[in-house]
């Protein structure tokens, strides 16, 4: 490779050319980097040029990567950790600057954490960017190719890459409308009633222990958590949920132990290790961490 060649890589370009390689798709890469398709068009034929391979060809209606392209992954994806890695020792400041962050969760605790946490950093003049997508049952990828910054869930995705630090543990509780139905106070009250359970997507997982060890009926099942609260209220079903759905998605229904104990689940931050020394991710993990203990304090009142 030439001297000319070699200076016009930018680590924009390098990344434009990873999203490609594992979407496989000009299209979606262009969604995902937020840019147009001719804008990844033409970053692609710029690194042709200095890397002296197609880079990516036609095959039927999609693209397949070259040889080439498939042995430079890794070492494209090191240059660009090593590139922020750069910027580690820098002196943050939130106010100095915009800040943009990709955070992967579902639904629960996206809006149990961030809402607040949103309207604490604007009244900081904090000029802050949050994207959000889905987690599911999330796996080692979505860090590893820099789909997100941060993913919060409770099924941590383990590498020797990958950092996790544990968030807040909450247990079961009973919901269920008070306008429509009594409290159930036993056993038997639980067994008879029919319940609304919250299930992923091609994993079909959800309290299936909890409900096949207790015989206990799930007559709805939604993909979301914010949609239990649309078939509970006005309705005598229940349904068992993280105590702290009273914070965001439950907050208009009453709620009872469960007799028979129900589940505890512990929640993570986790991070790729591109993101450990960061300053700004550093900063926002603590704001998380904060905003959590905050909130874990009120609702011991």
């Amino acid at each position: 490779m030439s001297e000319i060649d070699f200076l016009s890589l930018d680590g924009k370009s390098l990344r434009t050319f990873l999203v490609v390689l594992e979407e496989l798709s000009v299209t979606k890469a262009a969604e995902r980097l937020g840019v147009t398709q001719s804008a990844v068009s033409h970053t692609l034929d710029k690194l042709r040029l200095a890397l002296g391979d197609p880079l990516f060809v036609r095959s039927g209606r999609n693209i397949t990567a070259t040889e080439r392209a498939i042995s430079l992954h890794i070492p494209v994806r090191t240059l660009l950790d090593d590139m922020k890695a750069l910027t580690s020792q820098r002196v943050f400041d939130p106010l100095m600057g915009a800040l943009e962050f990709t955070i992967a969760a579902n639904d629960f605790q996206r809006d149990l954490i961030f809402p607040s946490l949103i309207k604490e950093l604007r009244s900081e003049g904090v000029d802050i960017t949050f994207h959000f997508i889905a987690s599911g049952i999330p796996s080692t990828g979505l860090l590893r190719q820099d789909h997100c910054q941060l993913l919060i869930t409770p099924y941590p995705p383990d590498g020797p890459d990958i950092f996790q630090k544990r968030l807040f543990d909450d247990d079961d509780r009973c919901f269920y409308d008070a306008n429509s139905r009594e409290a159930p106070t036993s056993v038997a009250d639980f067994i008879a009633a029919d319940y609304i359970d919250v299930t992923f997507k091609d994993i079909g997982l959800g309290l299936k222990n909890l409900f096949n060890d207790n015989n206990l009926k799930a007559k709805v099942t939604v993909p979301n958590f914010s949609d239990t609260a649309v078939y509970l209220k006005n309705s005598d079903m229940l349904t068992i949920q993280l105590s702290l759905m009273s914070k965001v998605h439950l907050q208009q229904f009453a709620s009872v132990a469960i007799p028979f104990g129900g589940e505890s689940l512990t929640m993570y931050m986790v991070w790729h290790k591109r993101e450990h020394i960061d300053p700004a991710s550093q900063w926002l993990r603590q704001k998380i961490e904060a905003r959590i203990a905050k909130m874990i304090e009120e609702n011991k009142h």
